[in-house]
C-alpha cells in the first residue's frame, strides 16, 4: 500500500514539471545550417550556370558547336569527379574540409571568367576547375543524408530531401534574373567577380554551420571485425541502371532547355536575352510548392509514379515551348516546368537512397552524376541539332527523349517491391 502511495505521489510530482518539446529533427539547429548554405551553393550555380551558353556565344563568339563541347566537357569531368570522390568520401570521418576545398576551386574558376575572354581558356577552366566546384553540390547533400540517416524517421526523409532540394528553388528565384541582368548592364565580369565571392562565403560558412556528425554506427560480428554492407543484387543494380538512364535523359532535357532557350528567345523570337533570367525566376517560385507536396505525398504514392508524373509535365512543356510565340507563351509553360523540375529534384534522390540504404555517399553521387550525364548528352545533342537545324529543334528531340525517360521509370522495382518478391 505504502508502495502504491509513493508511485501516485511521484507520478503527480512529474505531472506538474513543465513539458521540454524537443524540435523536429526537420528544423534543428543542423538542419537549418544545412538549408542555408544548400541555399548559397544554389546562388552560386544560378549566378554562373544559366548564363554561361550566352557567355560563350555571344561575349566570345564562338560557333553552337564549341558552345555544346564546353558543356560537354563540364560534364564529363563532373561524372569522373563525383564518382570518385563520392565513392571515397563515404571512407572519410569529415566531409567538410572536401566541401571547402571545392568552394576554392570554384572561386578560382569563377575569377578567371570574370577576367578572360579567350574561349580554350575559359573552356579548360570550366571542364577542370567549375566542374570540380560542382561536387561541393553532391558532399553538401550527401552530408545531409547522413543527418537523415542518423536523426529523421524514415518515413520522414522524403520530405527532408524535399525541403533541401527547395532551396535550390529558392535560389534560383533570384539567382537567374540577377545573373542575366548583372550580364547585360554591369558585365560578364562583375556576375562572375560576384559569383566568386558567394563561393568564397560558402567555403568559410561550411564548418560554421555544419557541426562534425557522429561517426555512423558500425556493425561487427563476433570476432570483432567490422561487417561490411552486403552487395546490391542484380535486380537492384537492374532498377539502378533504370533510374539512372530515365534520371539522365530528364536532367538531360532540362539543360538542353536551358542551354537553348536564351539563344532561341534572342535569335528566333526576337526577345531579349535578360528576359530568360525572368523565365527561370518564374519556374523556381513556383517549384518550390509542388516539391513541398511531393515530399509530404511521399508517403502515400509511389515514387516511381510520381516521377512519371513529373516526366508527363515535361511533355506538356518541351511541346509548348516548341509551338511559343510569344513571350507570355513561355511565362503560362513555367507551370508545367514547375511540376516537372519540382517533383524530380524534389523526389530523385530518395529514389536511389530507397534502393541504397546505409550508402550515402554513393547514392548521393550516383544521383548527382545522372545530371552530369544527362548535361553530356544533352550538350552534344544541343551542339549537333543546333548547328545544323537551329535551336528552334532542340525541343523536338527533347520530347522524344522524355517518352523514353517514363517507359525506362515504368521498369523499376522500388525497394518495397523487391523485398516482396524475395518473401
Amino acid at each position: 500500500m505504502l508502495t502504491v502511495n509513493a508511485f501516485s505521489y511521484d507520478a503527480r510530482l512529474f505531472s506538474s514539471l513543465p513539458v521540454i518539446r524537443v524540435p523536429s529533427p526537420l528544423f534543428r539547429p543542423i538542419a537549418l545550417g544545412l538549408y542555408l548554405l544548400f541555399f548559397t551553393a544554389g546562388v552560386v550555380g544560378a549566378l554562373v550556370l544559366p548564363t554561361f551558353s550566352l557567355f560563350l556565344a555571344k561575349e566570345i563568339g564562338v560557333r553552337p558547336l564549341l558552345v555544346g563541347l564546353a558543356f560537354a566537357g563540364i560534364a564529363l569531368a563532373s561524372i569522373a569527379y563525383n564518382q570518385w570522390l563520392g565513392h571515397w568520401s563515404d571512407k572519410l570521418a569529415d566531409r567538410r574540409p572536401l566541401v571547402v576545398c571545392c568552394c576554392l576551386v570554384g572561386t578560382l574558376a569563377c575569377v578567371i571568367f570574370a577576367l578572360s575572354r579567350d574561349y580554350w581558356l575559359v573552356a579548360f577552366t570550366a571542364i577542370f576547375l567549375l566542374s570540380l566546384s560542382m561536387v561541393s553540390f553532391s558532399q553538401i547533400m550527401a552530408y545531409s543524408l547522413d543527418y537523415a540517416e542518423a536523426e529523421i524517421p524514415v518515413e520522414r526523409i522524403p520530405l527532408f530531401n524535399a525541403i533541401m532540394r527547395a532551396q535550390i528553388a529558392f535560389a534560383w528565384v533570384a539567382g537567374p534574373p540577377v545573373g542575366f541582368l548583372l550580364a547585360t548592364y554591369f558585365g560578364f565580369d562583375v556576375s562572375y567577380g560576384i559569383a566568386a565571392l558567394l563561393y568564397m562565403l560558402v567555403a568559410l560558412a561550411s564548418f560554421k554551420l555544419l557541426p562534425r556528425l557522429p561517426k555512423k554506427n558500425k556493425l561487427h560480428i563476433a570476432g570483432g571485425e567490422q561487417l561490411l554492407l552486403p552487395p546490391l543484387s542484380p535486380t537492384v543494380k537492374q532498377s539502378l541502371w533504370l533510374c539512372a538512364l530515365a534520371f539522365s535523359l530528364l536532367w538531360g532535357v532540362n539543360n538542353a532547355y536551358l542551354i537553348s532557350l536564351p539563344i532561341h528567345l534572342k535569335d528566333n523570337l526576337h526577345i531579349e536575352a535578360h528576359w530568360m533570367g525572368w523565365v527561370m525566376g518564374t519556374t523556381a517560385a513556383l517549384e518550390v510548392p509542388f516539391m513541398l507536396l511531393a515530399g509530404h505525398y511521399a508517403s502515400r504514392f509511389r515514387l516511381i509514379s510520381l516521377i512519371r508524373c513529373a516526366g508527363i509535365a515535361a511533355l506538356l512543356l518541351y511541346s509548348g515551348v516548341y509551338f511559343a510565340s510569344e513571350l507570355w507563351h513561355l511565362f503560362v509553360l513555367q507551370i508545367f516546368n514547375a511540376i516537372f523540375i519540382g517533383v524530380l529534384a524534389g523526389l530523385g534522390v530518395s529514389v536511389i537512397q530507397d534502393l541504397m540504404p546505409g550508402r550515402s555517399g554513393g547514392a548521393s553521387a550516383l544521383y548527382t552524376n545522372t545530371t552530369h550525364v544527362g548535361n553530356l548528352l544533352s550538350s552534344l545533342m544541343v551542339g549537333l541539332v543546333a548547328d545544323y537545324y537551329g535551336y528552334h529543334q532542340v525541343f523536338l528531340v527533347n520530347i522524344l527523349l522524355v517518352f523514353i525517360a517514363i517507359w525506362a521509370f515504368g521498369k523499376v522495382k522500388t525497394s518495397r517491391e523487391l523485398a516482396a518478391t524475395t518473401l
